[in-house]
């Protein structure tokens, strides 16, 4: 935590990837130290130097087997020369597939909006459209994908944070993490995206929590396969708001643990996920009665007495984005504090499994791999590579022999893409949302137009065996 608090504090600690060849070591301040049983620690930038730092840089390394389409990634804390400091924030598009894959494609910063600290992402069903909200903005912007110009933009209210659509509708769903409320958008047929007048008080707004409870401020919610239901994390009320759409009401609201940030749930919305941020811990609640069943603990493995990890080595601490694969097979966390990918097996319920991140370890999403299968995109907020991870390699359902399969450097100053603004500080820094594009989560994937169906496999156009949706 003391390390992490030097790192997360100065950009010169971020780790870049574009120094090649040069050993990674943050520097902190070079004083004494006194621990708790009264031994000090003479020169704190030494120890910690000695204790964690010094791997060298490598290059980047493509994975051997290609994707499909493009990966979207909220670069938050990039600078660009129109908007400057106090409004940071690109969104960095990569190819994936094709003669120019695992390369950057595409800078928008949206200059003449001033975007600020872009956040997360979402696509219209056909792809044509993505969602970014500005986490230390108002706003949340549509935007052409093909050409990433914008649609249109609304303001909407305090710290946007997570985006989705609704199955069954295709409506736009917003969590206002400064607020208590999720808001609900209109898709019309010319992308551009309007704010439901039918909620009560015309502004869209369906609110998580229920008269004279405390504000709850939803994160990271994850919707139903069938648009049914929505989940949100709340990290003002340590809880997660169950709605159910056929109601319009509040199903239930299961206590998580400290501060909830993300939630996600299984194909076939039977069980969803929540990521306690300072618990450390993941929570499993049952959908058919809103119950929890039970806390997963990511620090299981680890003693806080003397650091030693033990059992399988799995550690998770901070935990963040945390969705399940689309098979439903596995559920894959990103890890702030110890900087790790953690792995739970949704048989069981279970850690299984943890791999090296990058300092801020945050977004995860899954894309599908050609051929078959999937790969988990993750970010990092305090490094410039997006992570490629091949958790399940042969596809059997066994994530022993999961591996980074490559990574992506995420600032193009080598071979600079198009951009709408120049990109000047922060080079490919801050990684946030990450989307794949297409989207093949159960629900959303059979909504996908042939050109996109015709780039996956039977399997991941049916992902749990249901054979419904045009994409079959």
């Amino acid at each position: 935590m003391l390390r992490a608090f030097f790192v997360v504090t100065s950009p010169s600690n971020w780790k870049d990837y574009t120094k090649v060849g040069v050993p990674y070591k943050p520097t902190y301040p070079a004083v004494p130290v006194r621990l708790t049983a009264g031994a000090v620690v003479p020169d704190l930038n030494a120890a910690l130097q000695t204790a964690f730092d010094g791997d060298v840089i490598p290059a980047q390394i493509n994975p051997a087997t290609k994707g499909v389409g493009e990966v979207w990634v909220d670069t938050q804390y990039e600078e660009s020369a129109s908007k400057g400091a106090a409004y940071p924030s690109t969104m960095t598009v990569l190819d994936v597939a094709g003669a120019n894959a695992w390369k950057v494609k595409r800078k928008i910063a949206l200059p003449a909006q001033k975007m600020n600290n872009g956040h997360n992402m979402w696509s219209s069903h056909d792809q044509k459209q993505i969602y970014n909200t500005e986490w230390h903005g108002k706003s949340i912007y549509s935007i052409d994908s093909a050409t990433g110009s914008l649609i249109n933009e609304i303001v909407i209210g305090e710290d946007p944070a997570h985006v989705m659509t609704r199955v069954d509708t295709e409506q736009v769903h917003v969590t206002l993490n400064g607020e208590d409320a999720v808001v609900e958008f209109d898709k019309a047929a010319s992308g551009e995206i309007s704010i439901n007048p039918t909620r009560p008080g015309g502004q869209g707004r369906i609110l998580m929590q229920n008269p004279g409870e405390p504000q709850s401020q939803p994160h990271a919610h994850w919707m139903g396969h069938d648009g049914k239901t929505m989940a949100t994390p709340n990290s003002n009320s340590n809880d997660s708001t169950f709605f159910n759409f056929i109601t319009n009401l509040i199903f239930k609201k299961p206590a998580t643990g400290p501060l909830p940030i993300a939630a996600a749930m299984n194909p076939n919305s039977t069980k969803y996920y929540v990521s306690n941020y300072l618990g450390h811990s993941i929570s499993v609640i049952d959908m058919a009665t809103g119950n929890k069943i039970k806390d997963i603990n990511l620090l299981q493995n680890y003693n806080p007495i003397t650091g030693a990890v033990v059992g399988n080595g799995a550690i998770g601490g901070l935990p963040i984005q945390t969705p399940v694969s689309p098979d439903g097979k596995f559920v894959i966390t990103g890890n702030t504090l110890t900087g790790t990918i953690t792995i739970i097996d949704t048989a069981t319920d279970t850690l299984v499994k943890s791999l090296t991140c990058d300092p801020g370890c945050h977004g995860v999403n899954f894309g599908a791999k050609e051929g078959g299968g999937y790969y988990a995109y993750v970010t990092s907020k305090f490094s410039n590579r997006l992570i490629v991870l091949d958790y399940d390699k042969n596809n059997d359902g066994n994530v022993s022999d999961a591996e980074i399969a490559g990574w992506v450097v995420l600032d193009d100053s080598a071979a600079p893409a198009p951009t709408d603004d120049t990109i000047t500080g922060n080079k490919g820094m801050g990684g946030q949302g990450v989307l794949p594009v297409p989207n093949v989560y159960n629900g959303w994937v059979q909504k996908l137009p042939k050109s996109f169906c015709d780039q996956l496999s039977p399997e991941q156009r049916n992902p749990i065996g249901v054979p419904v949706g045009a994409c079959l």
